[in-house]
């Protein structure tokens, strides 16, 4: 049987290998394709070999990051982690990391797999990975915006998680009432919640999230509003209100920089000094330290890990090229978008912009996702805002910059990149917020170039 498990990922990893090499499926045939479609089993039993298990990560947004922080902490213990960085956050691009991680018998040398999950695939990823440690970060409106029932969703969430075993732990974010609503009638076995508590993140100018509550229907009555519908919140019909977190971030002082905060555990106070920027890295963080302490970590461990992550893989990635520093941070739905945008405004210095946006933009319920009146507040914070690609087009902006047409027809996002980045002064900083495909296209040319 062990002879012939090796085979088959030969196999796999052979025909991968050969369609990339003649082009047969331009790229589209990973290692483990063949592995889940004709042997699911197999893959269950690569899974088993993780001697601590996995930990998966799922939500809107945050999957690639909070993975990531959570794979550093783990190497701050000495784990042998698998994490794949690059990959998408779905089951395929997962087994195909499962196959090519093996060696010639067969066999995986981890301690623990650590992945994102997109949140329409989390039924077979617990079916396949049965991940002993699963993070739900948030449901955003944006999952709304692609057909999606998000109380529906739970539902079936529910219905999944009543499969898990007692020995498994899920760890939610106490701020996000659609999260929270369908998860407290005793699903799961083990649930421990995280959030954020700092009324100075209060947005104050922002609309009321209108949020119904998951019980009686009354629109919930929200306290804090930190980010989209995000916040402590009751319903003032029936009495349900936020729960009360075991793991929490406080005093939370946000830099253009880096993030410097708090974070309340059972077992003590981590004081963290984290090189991510923007409120939506605090709240990844303490799912990261939520997931590690449920996975038998120390606070030292645990802080030591948190100031190790370096940004990365366009998410507020810092690049200098000439004494000229770019910004990079993907934008993939409103959510993000408005989270960046406050993020940017966290500079003192008025800056340089650049929004490479393509057609993904236009995928928003009502219509684009970027409007113009989200480009306002940024023209005045700053030296110069400029828009290429043809996600754009519907935009002001895009018209009145001096070379219009060939920024809204621009074929390559990356050439666009390198003309802005010339145009500065030593000193200067861009900040480049790019949709996902826009944000490869300049990271592969940056890639080639050496410079990441």
């Amino acid at each position: 049987m062990r002879m012939l498990k090796s085979a088959a990922l030969s196999i796999d990893k052979s025909a991968a290998r050969a369609a990339e090499l003649f082009d047969f499926s331009r790229g589209r045939v990973s290692p483990g394709t063949l592995t889940a479609a004709l042997w699911p089993g197999l893959v269950r039993s690569l899974v088993r070999q993780f001697s601590q298990g996995v930990a998966g990560v799922t939500g809107t947004n945050g999957k690639h990051t909070t993975c990531r922080i959570l794979a550093a902490i783990l190497q701050q213990a000495d784990a042998r982690t698998l994490y794949p960085e690059d990959i998408a956050p779905s089951l395929d691009e997962v087994v195909s990391t499962l196959v090519r991680a093996t060696d010639r018998r067969g066999r995986i040398q981890a301690d623990y797999g650590v992945f994102g999950f997109e949140t329409g695939m989390l039924d077979r990823a617990i079916k396949i990975c049965n991940p002993g440690t699963l993070v739900l970060n948030n449901l955003y409106d944006d999952e709304a915006v692609q057909g999606v029932d998000r109380a529906a969703l739970i539902g079936k969430w529910c219905d999944w998680f009543g499969t898990m075993s007692a020995g498994q732990h899920i760890l939610v974010n106490a701020d996000d009432p659609v999260l929270c609503g369908g998860l407290t009638r005793g699903v799961p076995p083990r649930l421990t919640y995280y959030g954020v508590e700092d009324e100075r993140l209060h947005l104050a100018d922002a609309a009321t999230p209108e949020v119904p509550c998951p019980r009686c229907g009354v629109p919930l009555t929200y306290r804090i509003t930190s980010l989209a519908h995000l916040g402590d919140y009751v319903c003032k019909g029936c009495g349900w209100e936020r729960p009360l977190p075991t793991v929490y971030a406080i005093d939370v002082d946000l830099e253009p920089d880096e993030s410097n905060f708090r974070i309340i555990t059972p077992r003590g106070p981590l004081d963290v000094r984290l090189r991510l920027s923007g409120l939506h890295n605090v709240y990844n963080a303490a799912a990261a330290a939520a997931a590690a302490l449920s996975l038998g970590l120390s606070p030292v461990t645990i802080r030591k890990g948190l100031e190790s992550v370096r940004s990365t893989g366009g998410r507020d990635e810092r690049v200098v090229i000439h004494d000229r520093e770019a910004r990079l941070m993907t934008i993939k739905n409103r959510t993000s978008l408005l989270e960046a945008l406050r993020t940017c405004r966290l500079d003192r210095q008025r800056g340089h912009f650049l929004f490479l946006l393509d057609e993904a933009v236009q995928g928003g319920r009502d219509g684009p996702w970027i409007v113009d009146e989200d480009l306002v507040g940024m023209v005045n914070h700053s030296r110069s805002v400029h828009v290429a690609g043809a996600g754009g087009a519907h935009l002001a902006l895009m018209d009145e910059q001096m070379d219009a047409e060939d920024m809204a027809s621009a074929a390559d996002v990356s050439d666009v990149f390198h003309d802005i980045m010339r145009r500065l002064t030593p000193g200067d900083r861009l900040w480049v917020l790019a949709t996902e495909s826009a944000m490869y296209a300049v990271r592969r040319e940056l890639r080639d170039m050496g410079v990441i």
